[in-house]
């Protein structure tokens, strides 16, 4: 897994992220963000300012997508994640926000709640420090 952190929303940004993954085998770029208790909104890790992912309304204001960017991850697979678990996060959508901006049209959303994310049978987490990690769904502890 690759932080996205030092990208800033530019042209070359948009086209090292995009080649981030080249040669690396099966890999996605995420965003970590995390789910607001009842309400629609999510919060990236790496900000303070709630966002809505479905807004239809247009692209993000640049503060916003450099957070998002912030809190960006590539996942790619080997000792920590299975070929499948990529494969799955592939497989989520991109959110409208992320579709209006050419540096995130690429990414998918990693929305947490209490640190983790469940994506079939298995349960994504992620701990500062520890960085994004597969665990089995039935686990409850860290």
């Amino acid at each position: 897994m690759t932080n996205e952190a030092e990208m800033g929303p530019d042209e070359d940004a948009a086209a090292a992220a995009a080649a981030a993954g080249e040669g690396r085998g099966l890999a996605v770029h995420v965003v970590l963000v995390r789910q607001l208790p009842g309400a629609s909104l999510i919060v990236p890790l790496a900000g303070q300012a709630a966002v809505d992912l479905h807004s239809e309304s247009g692209a993000a204001d640049e503060e916003t997508v450099r957070s998002l960017l912030d809190s960006s991850l590539l996942v790619d697979t080997g000792e920590d994640m299975s070929p499948s678990v990529v494969e799955e996060l592939r497989r989520l959508p991109v959110p409208a926000l992320f579709r209006a901006s050419p540096w995130l049209r690429r990414c998918r959303a990693l929305v947490l709640e209490n640190g983790r994310m469940a994506l079939g049978a298995v349960r994504i987490a992620y701990r500062t420090g520890r960085g994004l990690r597969m665990e089995s769904a039935d686990l409850t502890g860290e």
